[in-house]
């Protein structure tokens, strides 16, 4: 078996020295550069399955080889060496694709061996899973030559099951990086906490506390929705049902969203009823679902925009239900959604724009699980939207029958 190749870029030549000594010792072929040019010389001229670069090198710092290496060759893993001084652009160089970061000097071999074993089998499955989508792709092209040789049923039902494939995909793909990214950071506040107790100034140390408890309400978040879309998809939700003041409702998730959006620069205002509404809900999903509209409001607002929370009725149903609703919607002055894309809406793990799952953080749950809670309460929801002039989503709920003493 050939032996993996690994790059050492360090302009320290102790530094560059035990490493080489190190990894020829454990079996690996180890090329050693002492800055940023000569290494990403030695890696056009024989590609290397693993570099590991300090930050600070003269004539091209780590980040440059990191972006140069990435460039060439997308599989390839990226360890960044990095002292307590450069953590920030260590954490930055995570952002542009690096796999891991180690503190420097580098002294606890046996977590070095770790992320070396770790960033290389990425690689191995990386390499893997294209030559595997590569196999499905020839397979798929196959099929599809069959297919369309085959009835219409047939051929709807494999479109069907490649969708279904699709959403995998995606899930997986969009689920790891939601995970990974807030992981990341609170692994890094941890260990800065551990490591650093006595060094850390007072502010980084409540801003490493704001980040766990920041991304780990962001994990939790991201759990919850999985699972309440998990037991919707099953049918085994169980609600709570209480009557319900829609009022308290609306007041509730401006307070909560109230910060978040003054953050971004937008104001968020709570249009109360004029009249009493009350309707037969579980109060905790029927938040769920507002705040999900919410949220969604303000995610694709810009900055300096307007977002209403309010409610109205008693009115009839848009499906012509003789039994009164109370109306609560949301309107914003975002982006607003093409009427070609509007029917995609609230299907799960799904955004305006493909192109803006990055751009906006979240998996693209929200809206279907807020449908799917409207729809358990037997109400629907609705929405109104012009592209550039923002959207109206409208939760549509039946009026509970007056209590006995009203």
């Amino acid at each position: 078996m050939a032996k993996e190749r690994i790059l050492v870029a360090d302009d320290s030549k102790e530094v560059a020295a035990f490493l080489q000594g190190y990894l020829t010792q454990q079996g690996y072929e180890v090329q050693v550069a002492y800055d940023g040019e000569t290494a990403v010389r030695l890696f056009l001229t024989q590609p290397s399955a693993l570099v590991l670069t300090d930050l600070q090198m003269p004539r091209l710092n780590g980040l440059g080889v990191l972006h140069r290496v990435k460039e060439r060759s997308p599989d390839t893993q990226v360890v960044i060496l990095t002292g307590h001084a450069s953590l920030d652009t260590a954490l930055d160089a995570l952002r542009h694709g690096a796999y891991d970061y180690l503190l420097k000097p580098v002294e606890n071999v046996d977590q070095l061996q770790f992320t070396i074993n770790r960033a290389l089998l990425q690689r191995h499955l990386l390499v893997e899973n294209r030559r595997l989508v590569e196999e499905l792709q020839q397979a798929n092209a196959q099929l599809e030559q069959k297919v369309a040789e085959q009835t219409h049923d047939l051929r709807a039902a494999y479109e069907q099951l490649q969708g279904v494939d699709r959403m995998k995909s995606e899930f997986v793909s969009i689920v790891s990086h939601e995970l990974r990214t807030p992981l990341q950071v609170i692994l890094l506040a941890a260990q800065m906490l551990n490591t650093y107790p006595d060094v850390l100034t007072p502010e980084r140390r409540r801003e490493h506390l704001t980040n766990l408890q920041l991304y780990g309400r962001r994990l939790k978040r991201l759990v919850e929705n999985l699972l309440d879309f998990s037991l919707l998809e099953r049918g085994e939700l169980q609600l709570e049902l209480a009557r319900i003041n829609v009022a308290d409702v609306i007041r509730e998730a401006a307070e909560v969203y109230l910060p978040r959006a003054r953050d971004k620069g937008l104001t968020l205002q709570a249009a109360l009823p004029k009249t009493e509404l009350i309707v037969q809900a579980d109060s905790a999903r029927l938040f769920n679902a507002l705040g999900h509209l919410v949220d969604n409001a303000i995610k694709f607002t810009a900055r300096g925009g307007r977002v209403v929370v309010g409610a109205h009725g008693p009115v009839r149903s848009p499906g012509g239900s003789p039994q009164p609703h109370s109306v609560i919607a949301v309107a914003d002055t975002g982006v607003g959604i093409p009427a070609d894309r509007q029917r995609l809406l609230f299907r799960a793990f799904s955004q305006v724009d493909m192109s803006d799952r990055r751009h906006f953080e979240g998996i693209g749950l929200g809206l279907a699980l807020a449908h799917r809670i409207v729809a358990a309460h037997g109400g629907q929801i609705t929405l109104k939207s012009v592209p550039g002039a923002g959207s109206t989503f409208a939760i549509w709920l039946p009026l509970a029958a007056p209590s006995s003493g009203e």
